[in-house]
């Protein structure tokens, strides 16, 4: 007797489930996407237009609203509504520059998750004090850059030279930023007090600054006409830009306009303005003594000129030596290095 043959189930097996390609692409206006993204859609967008359109702030619920506020200065006056006014989101400098510097650092990779998980474990080693004897070994012309003074440097001759001869010298010029930086306080209840002050002219050893208001750090833009757009708030190619001059109403409020201020020397020197700028940014009512030689870094054209200590100490090396005024005033014949060379050739 032959075995019967086992008969197949006529029932159909369950469909396979199709698997999730690998580079299954993400949407790109996914708010992951739009704020970590390397590629995203944000670097190249008009932001400052985006945040002026009434609707960046309806679209926030209360919390998220009362939580931006807490963000932005405290100078700041809301409309009655409570939305932000549009001189600040058109026209607000700090505003605007860090709108630039986020998409700059979204174009960096510097949102990326791994990149900040990097950057966090980077900064508790930085601060355990791991990397100090590797940036100590380093050298200023390695880095591209000066290294922030010790506090506790001496100025010693250096003092005899006051601020009205190295002004008078040209070691100071018009248009130079004056960057002032210090904290004060102790640990828990600390307060950094920055200000860039523009140098805008020099009388004879005498130097004007424009300073920026209140705890501003940076200067306040210059004016710029109020643009009227043909159809409303958002602009569109179409649109027709009529250009108006400021009127009375529109006057900018006193923390909108730049304070000047004169150094008179020899009778002023950097503490004078170190002392000007803690009554403007009126956080410090009564500071404690400091340098402010060293408090005060000078910018050139987007160049770190070191601080005015630094600066100071460069133009005194570069100064005969004390001996060689005295050879000199005694009528010999003395002669430096470079005068023999030159004097060899002839």
């Amino acid at each position: 007797m032959t075995p019967r043959k086992p008969q197949k189930s006529k029932a159909k097996p369950p469909p396979k489930r199709a698997a999730a390609p690998r580079n299954a692409k993400k949407d790109p206006w996914g708010e992951e996407q739009l704020t970590t993204n390397p590629k995203s859609k944000l670097i190249g967008a008009d932001l400052i237009t985006l945040f002026n359109s009434p609707r960046a702030w309806e679209v926030l619920d209360d919390a998220e609203k009362t939580e931006l506020r807490a963000l932005l200065p405290q100078h700041l006056s809301y409309n009655d509504d409570g939305s932000l006014p549009k001189d600040f989101l058109r026209y607000d400098y700090d505003w605007r520059n860090g709108l630039r510097q986020f998409q700059n650092d979204l174009e960096q990779g510097r949102y990326d998750p791994e990149w900040l998980r990097q950057a966090a474990e980077a900064m508790e080693e930085r601060a355990a004090g791991n990397f100090d004897k590797y940036k100590d070994d380093q050298y200023e012309e390695f880095w591209g850059q000066k290294q922030k003074l010790a506090q506790n440097v001496l100025a010693g001759e250096m003092t005899s030279l006051k601020l009205g001869v190295l002004v008078k010298a040209g070691v100071y010029r018009v248009g130079d930023v004056w960057s002032y930086a210090r904290t004060f306080g102790r640990s828990g209840k600390k307060v950094l007090v920055e200000k860039d002050v523009t140098i805008t002219a020099i009388d004879d050893a005498n130097i004007t600054f424009s300073i920026p208001p209140a705890q501003r750090k940076f200067p306040v833009a210059p004016e710029i006409a109020t643009l009227t757009l043909s159809d409303g708030e958002d602009a569109h190619p179409e649109d027709t830009i009529q250009v108006g001059s400021r009127t009375a109403e529109q006057t900018p409020p006193a923390t909108h306009t730049q304070i000047t201020f004169t150094l008179e020397a020899p009778q002023s020197g950097p503490q004078a303005l170190e002392t000007r700028i803690l009554q403007i940014d009126g956080r410090i009512p009564n500071p404690p003594n400091g340098n402010a030689w060293k408090a005060i870094r000078c910018k050139r054209d987007n160049q770190d000129m070191g601080s005015l200590w630094e600066m100071r100490e460069q133009f005194y090396v570069r100064q005969p030596s004390k001996r060689s005024r005295e050879v000199k005033d005694e009528g010999s014949e003395y002669e430096s290095p470079r005068q023999k060379r030159l004097k060899a050739r002839k």
